[in-house]
């Protein structure tokens, strides 16, 4: 009797989920067959690194996060410097940059994103970088030496975080940013005005409310970026972190649902049956709105990588939701964002807040029927507190604050939820009952 072929698992993309969902995979399953396909070369590394090594902190190894040794460990085909580039899913195929096809049982797209690089004159210019991949680092990593200004266009997260790094490297910064403050994705204007007080108290520049309109150079490289209101930046290297797009190329003339990534269900599976998404290119649901979101944050690339793994290996496995989380530091300075951060309706979430300027310690929790849905903190309190408002979000665990417990110093959670419980105020946590 013939024995039955092996299944056959397909990863595009050996990033956060793809890896997440390999080492799951393999939990569960020693024998089925795996590749993982990779379009950048070189070894595994870990995005958020970059910055890291950017700043000094780490040397090029660094940003790598598993062993020369990592795919016979895993008993997986890795292969790198492959892109995607078509997917047949009545035929169950998935065809390569170099002509090959594989055939899969079961496929998960964890490609993740690229930059987006602003249509305007200039962008071509030498000097001018994305800061999304292993090879950008490394290129703007070269050029530092050479420049006395840098600019950085978009003050989001990866924006924000490349500025920080070009301060740490004893250069003069401007960064711009369209919104109407720095970090719109992450801090409210309380939070933001904070961050941008301390860049301009180290010299740097922050222009925000503005957009480019060109990037000026001399000799074919980059020396300013002009703004739509004639105000000129003046730059010898410039980081572009006006956004990122999922990569969903290879997937063009196939009837997958999409929106802005990939709709998925509570499996991580999306509308074809077989084809699994995580990561930067899938739509969840948001564990606290219920609403259809791309969270394109390392965490969550994980939990997500995780339960689309588990779920082509055969053990049926639900996701509990996306929920919002970053937290940075600039210049010294950390802030983390978490939950429902944005809300401000006063009659459906209650808002507490404390600010101490001069300490720059600044406090905002949301809730709602009782239980912390959303935080915004900085100061030196983010690192004790952020794991522990993270767990309480996560867990639904319902308690109250009172205006004394907001002061500016940080808090003790622990005797938060003791005072609580003796006045009656904590319920079950919500992770005991149905989301």
């Amino acid at each position: 009797m013939a024995r039955a072929a092996k299944k056959h698992l397909v990863i595009i993309g050996a990033s956060a989920a793809g890896l997440a969902a390999l080492e799951a995979i393999r939990e569960v399953d020693k024998e089925c067959a795996v590749t993982v396909v990779s379009k950048e070369k070189g070894s595994l590394y870990s995005r958020v690194g970059l910055t890291h090594f950017l700043d000094g902190t780490v040397k090029a190894p660094g940003m790598n996060m598993r062993s020369p040794n990592y795919a016979r460990q895993m008993n997986a085909t890795i292969l790198t410097g492959l892109a995607a580039v078509h997917v047949d899913f009545k035929a169950r195929t998935l065809k390569l940059s170099n002509r090959k096809t594989l055939k899969y049982d079961a496929l998960l797209v964890a490609s993740g994103s690229s930059a987006l690089i602003l249509p305007i004159p200039g962008a071509n210019l030498r000097g001018v970088y994305p800061c999304i991949t292993r090879n950008d680092a490394v290129n703007i990593d070269r050029a530092i030496p050479r420049v006395r200004q840098a600019a950085v266009i978009g003050a989001g997260l990866i924006g924000i975080q490349a500025v920080d790094a070009l301060a740490k490297r004893k250069k003069k910064v401007a960064v711009i940013e369209m919104m109407p403050h720095v970090m719109p994705a992450m801090a409210d204007v309380t939070a933001a005005k904070m961050f941008e007080d301390v860049l301009r108290e180290r010299g740097h520049a922050v222009v925000t409310g503005a957009r480019a309109a060109e990037i000026l150079g001399k000799a074919g490289r980059v020396t300013g970026v002009k703004l739509e209101n004639g105000e000129v930046v003046p730059c010898q290297l410039l980081v572009m972190a006006a956004g990122v797009r999922p990569n969903l190329e290879f997937l063009e003339g196939t009837r997958i649902q999409k929106k802005q990534g990939l709709l998925v269900d509570a499996h991580q599976q999306t509308s074809i049956k077989g084809i699994y998404a995580a990561g930067d290119v899938a739509e969840t649901t948001d564990l606290l709105s219920g609403q259809r979101v791309v969270i394109a944050i390392w965490p969550e690339a994980l939990n997500q990588g995780r339960i689309a793994g588990l779920n082509m290996a055969g053990v049926p496995t639900k996701y509990e939701g996306s929920m919002a989380m970053n937290v940075t530091s600039v210049l010294g300075l950390p802030i983390a964002s978490l939950g429902l951060w944005q809300v401000t309706d006063a009659t459906e979430y209650r808002i507490h807040s404390s600010l101490h300027e001069s300490k720059r310690i600044y406090r905002k929790l949301i809730f709602k029927d009782g239980r912390l849905v959303g935080a915004v903190l900085v100061g030196s309190h983010v690192n004790s507190e952020a794991g522990i408002l993270h767990n309480f979000i996560r867990t639904r665990q319902s308690f109250a604050v009172t205006p004394d417990q907001l002061v500016a110093g940080p808090i003790s959670w622990g005797r938060v939820l003791r005072d609580n419980r003796r006045a009656g105020g904590v319920g079950p946590p919500a992770a005991a009952a149905a989301p």
